[in-house]
């Protein structure tokens, strides 16, 4: 009997500590849970404020339009193919510009030196000077006659050795030009001088020339 009560009272404080330990285990959890959680909070952080919105930011730094818009944000031209722009006129006949013919029929000047009767000069150095006046006289006469005019201006005038020109003059009998054709041959000997100074072999201090310009045109 002894030995029964014994094992009893045994059995029933192992039961006891048993169920102390089981009932404490939730209990250690819980505690330890709990003072994690306090310990959480003793650390709490201090809030350093609430930052601005975007909207604040714009409100104090507002955007500055640009003058220039760039490349990307521009609206592409309206372009459009050239015939959907004349499309409208496709029917539209057009006339071409009509040339008018000119009634001005081209012309051609001519400027002769027709022999002198009176020349009995037959020294080849004198012709062949008196040749290179009445080239440079022509030259000059060409420039000078600008109307459609016809007519022969007799001239006679006067060269020095140097080639300085003297006593121009218009001889009326023989000219059958009009008072503008004697004023562009006048004109035009004028141009033509100083002329060259004579040969060698032309030892004269000065010789006088006798001409006949022709205006012609053709």
């Amino acid at each position: 009997m002894p030995t029964n009560k014994s094992f009893k009272i045994a059995l029933a404080i192992s039961l006891i500590i048993h169920t102390t330990v089981l009932l404490r285990l939730p209990l250690i959890n819980f505690f330890s849970t709990r003072r994690v959680e306090d310990k959480t909070e003793l650390t709490y952080i201090k809030e350093q404020g609430i930052l601005p919105s975007l909207k604040v930011y714009d409100e104090v730094f507002p955007e500055e339009p640009t003058s220039q818009p760039s490349s990307k944000t521009l609206a592409p031209p309206p372009y459009v193919e050239s015939e959907k722009i004349f499309e409208p006129f496709k029917n539209i006949p057009i006339n071409k510009p009509e040339f008018i013919k000119s009634e001005i029929i081209a012309v051609k000047k001519k400027i002769t030196f027709p022999s002198v009767n009176d020349e009995k000069i037959n020294n080849p150095v004198y012709l062949n000077y008196y040749q290179t006046i009445r080239e440079r006289i022509k030259r000059a006469a060409y420039k000078n006659y600008t109307s459609l005019v016809n007519g022969e201006v007799y001239m006679s005038f006067i060269i020095l050795s140097s080639g300085q020109l003297q006593n121009v003059r218009i001889n009326e009998e023989k000219s059958t030009a009009y008072g503008y054709l004697k004023e562009i041959a006048r004109k035009s000997i004028y141009d033509a001088s100083p002329f060259p100074g004579f040969p060698e072999d032309l030892d004269y201090p000065e010789l006088s020339f006798n001409v006949i310009i022709s205006f012609e045109v053709e």
